[in-house]
């Protein structure tokens, strides 16, 4: 039996029990090794360093609580260090448990056999130990996950620039343009696609979806995400575009695919149509490059495209808003149906003569004729050029 308070009988206890005790920290390693299995070696633990955090672990108990700043980054470094070495957190938390019951059992065998303290006492001092068991695991866990979260932003980082290095087509600082291939786990013996996805401004992405889908289609992809635009890299076979263009429509993302490339080398020319052919698509539209020749030529060259439109058109330009969009609308409509009226009229909900009337009302200020075939594919172009968005 002590006089000491239970508040400081923990430190009292650790110090004598180390002073007569030196070799606690190499026994209470031999003791982890023995229960926890991966630390025995060959471990990704060496020997000394399971020995240093066993000294940590004793030395932290004696503290009681007291602020330590250095005694903390300590601690939190050795649970960083098991995150560079790639150690599981599980095993971590099971070497804690070891340690806290290893360093009890000794404190209970200590103190009954220099009669330093009653069992009464004992109670109190174990509820101190385990609650600083708690904190030194605390410590351990967070230096632990502050490297893995650092670990994972320099991986992004790494798997970004690589992407970036494919997407340029040629050899870059970080790598040359083959090792980014093999590093993204893209077939070098495989065709691909660019997919160019348009970037949605509150910056929810469906990209991680979308790959995941491709991968269980065994089509491998990479994306990189721009101010404007996502950017994937998707490893298939003509045979297989459908597929992407599905798994594209699945998550109603407006997008365009470039054609079929086998050479890494000209990847920047398929990202060139993979974005054409975005600027070709419309709201919720996935296109296809060859889709649609007429669309993807005007989102290609959108000044010489806007150009035409305000040659053509300037007459229905000028009109009031409400006859301009009832004309355009019309028109739109009418080659989306094929040219057929009825069919126009019925998506429209007027009468047939309505539409034809304005019809010739286009045909009357633009001075070109819808029979005409070249002057059907003039008004076609100029009409899809009007609502183009320009590339960047």
């Amino acid at each position: 039996m002590t006089d000491s308070q239970p508040s400081s009988l923990l430190p009292e206890l650790t110090s004598t029990l180390l002073a007569t005790a030196g070799d606690l920290p190499t026994r209470l390693a031999e003791s982890v090794k023995r229960r926890v299995p991966s630390y025995r070696q060959p471990s990704l633990v060496a020997d000394q360093e399971l020995l240093d955090s066993c000294s940590a672990h004793v030395g932290f108990i004696s503290t009681l609580g007291k602020p330590d700043p250095e005694r903390d980054n300590t601690v939190r470094s050795i649970g960083a260090s098991r995150a560079r070495a790639n150690f599981p957190l599980s095993d971590v938390l099971a070497a804690i448990r070891v340690g806290c019951e290893f360093i009890w059992s000794a404190i209970v065998d200590h103190a009954r056999s220099s009669g330093s303290a009653s069992d009464a006492e004992l109670v109190t001092v174990a509820g101190q130990v385990w609650t600083m068991s708690d904190e030194f695991f605390s410590l351990m866990s967070a230096g632990y996950r502050e490297e893995e979260e650092l670990r994972l932003i320099n991986g992004q980082r790494e798997r970004y620039a690589l992407i970036d290095t494919v997407l340029s087509g040629h050899d870059q600082p970080n790598a040359t343009l083959w090792q980014a291939v093999d590093r993204l786990g893209l077939p070098r013996d495989r065709p691909f696609i660019v997919v160019a996805i348009e970037a949605r401004g509150d910056g929810h992405v469906q990209t991680p979806r979308i790959d995941r889908r491709m991968r269980e289609s065994n089509m491998e992809s990479a994306w990189l995400l721009r101010s404007d635009v996502e950017l994937g890299i998707v490893s298939c076979y003509q045979e297989q575009v459908r597929s992407v263009r599905k798994a594209l429509q699945h998550y109603e993302v407006r997008a365009g695919i470039s054609p079929v490339t086998e050479d890494f080398g000209h990847t920047p020319q398929a990202v060139r149509l993979a974005r054409t052919s975005l600027a070709a698509s419309d709201d919720g539209q996935v296109t296809f490059f060859s889709d649609s020749a007429v669309n993807t030529m005007a989102a290609g060259a959108p000044d010489v495209a806007s150009e035409l439109a305000a040659i053509v058109l300037s007459r229905v330009l000028v009109l009031p808003e409400p006859e301009r969009k009832l004309i355009l609308d019309t028109v739109r409509t009418w080659f989306g149906t094929g040219g057929s009226v009825a069919e126009t009229a019925r998506a429209m909900f007027v009468h047939p003569n309505t539409v034809r009337n304005r019809l010739r009302r286009l045909e009357s200020l633009t001075l070109r004729s819808l029979s005409d075939p070249r002057h059907a594919a003039e008004l076609y172009l100029a009409v899809v050029s009007l609502p183009r968005r320009t590339l960047n």
